[in-house]
């Protein structure tokens, strides 16, 4: 989870770039540079992830968050051409709920503090 949560941190200030550019109160230019910023964030979560040892339950979670960072990387690639960008981002954010679903299950079980909400993207 630790490794993935600057992914978390940074999806707030993207998305309302990316609100804005769509109410064309941003410039395609400005959107472009958040989306690589952005991308970067999401490119080294995605090896700090896939470097992360699993085991039993979590290797579920940890499969759907590297599906997760993977789409969503592919989604920002794509931008501006949203044709290819919407399935993919959308694509991201439901194998990121997945992920952090399977890794709150299995806390709810331990009986351990519940994650951030803010934490799932």
């Amino acid at each position: 989870m630790r490794d993935y949560q600057p992914v978390s941190s940074a999806l707030t200030g993207y998305e309302l770039a990316f609100r804005d550019w769509r109410l064309s109160r941003l410039p395609q230019a400005e959107l472009l540079r958040r989306g690589r910023s952005f991308r970067s964030v999401v490119g080294r979560a995605l090896i700090r992830v896939r470097r992360d040892g699993v085991t039993g339950e979590t290797t579920r979670a940890k499969r759907l968050l590297v599906d997760a960072l993977t789409a969503r990387s592919g989604a920002l690639a794509a931008l501006p051409d949203l044709t290819e960008y919407r399935p993919r981002w959308n694509r991201s954010v439901a194998k990121a709920r997945a992920g952090l679903t399977v890794l709150q299950d299995i806390r709810d079980r331990a009986r351990l503090i519940p994650l951030p909400e803010d934490s799932v993207s």
